[in-house]
């Protein structure tokens, strides 16, 4: 059903640069090093789309890449941004946080971390590369006696999702949370879909986990179901792309979200438009989509012959 788009997004996901330090097989932008898009938005750049999403009231911006903390003036742009009062979380591989780092990052608020893991030690360096895990657990140990929000971030895997009772542990050891994220058939994700995509019964499994612990946060209708495949929370199960968040890519354009960034999705350019422009557009054409169940982008990355979202129909229709 079709409503009034809103004049500004809840929350964007701000991809500061597609640069780093690693070169994960299921990256949803196929970052890595040297993989910098030519034209990303300068210092400058940055700060007037910080001062426009502070304009329009942008309740909190969430901001990944590549690494972020490789981008040098990063965090001169983190205290920008929480210098407006804007709620700012970084999601970061974990092996740039040096006390330095911490320090200044410590002392901005409102800012969280989420520490990518995925998996034990071997699944984890299969994926992410050799020595990443115990670098990781390194930044949890320094993060537990810092005033730093913290929360292990996991893209749930065919590989992994047996690890989900152990990395849950971890992250409670460490103080932290745990946050579950859907893997998609996005940037290198595309070439390793079969490979990595969940089965049916692991799927089924992953529900009825969730249901017995409900302080794992998750932030996709994939998850709001129960082992059964009845919808968990309403409020939640459709997708939020174009009318509650976006994409801001390293260069500025402007797309629905993080999955959907083909060629000729972009609604605009946060600097030769204005963002206000670019949100416009892409709020008022999801307003003449109708809303389906499930992942847009899971659908076409992974060519479903129906458009809907292949996984969440396997479940449903069981």
């Amino acid at each position: 059903m079709a409503t009034d788009p809103l004049s500004a997004p809840v929350t964007i996901t701000w991809e500061v640069t597609l640069g780093c330090n690693l070169h994960c097989d299921h990256c949803l932008s196929g970052s890595g090093p040297g993989h910098e898009m030519p034209g990303e938005l300068t210092t400058e750049e940055a700060k007037s789309f910080i001062a426009e999403c502070d304009e329009m009231d942008v309740f909190q911006v969430n901001i990944g890449g590549g690494e972020p903390f490789v981008r040098s003036d990063f965090l001169e742009l983190l205290e920008e941004l929480t210098g407006r009062g804007i709620s700012t979380c970084v999601s970061t591989n974990g092996t740039q946080l040096d006390e330095a780092t911490l320090d200044r990052v410590e002392s901005m608020d409102p800012l969280y971390l989420q520490v990518s893991l995925d998996g034990l030690q071997a699944e984890n360096d299969a994926i992410r590369g050799e020595g990443v895990y115990d670098a990781v657990v390194d930044s949890l140990e320094r993060l537990e006696d810092r005033d730093i929000g913290t929360t292990l971030n996991t893209v749930v895997t065919r590989q992994n999702v047996d690890d989900l009772p152990e990395i849950y542990d971890l992250a409670r050891e460490h103080g932290a949370g745990l946050r579950l994220n859907r893997f998609r058939p996005s940037g290198r994700g595309e070439d390793n879909w079969d490979h990595f995509r969940l089965t049916t019964d692991q799927i089924k499994w992953l529900h009825e986990w969730l249901s017995d612990r409900p302080k794992v946060r998750t932030g996709d209708s994939f998850f709001y179901l129960n082992a059964m495949g009845e919808v968990r929370n309403e409020t939640l199960k459709e997708c939020g792309a174009g009318s509650m968040t976006c994409l801001v890519d390293p260069v500025g354009d402007v797309y629905p979200c993080a999955f959907t960034q083909w060629d000729g999705l972009a609604s605009g350019n946060v600097v030769e438009d204005g963002f206000q422009s670019a949100w416009d557009e892409i709020a008022s054409l999801r307003t003449e989509v109708d809303d389906h169940e499930g992942c847009p982008a899971v659908a076409i990355g992974s060519d479903d012959p129906s458009g809907e979202d292949p996984q969440l129909r396997a479940i449903l229709d069981d």
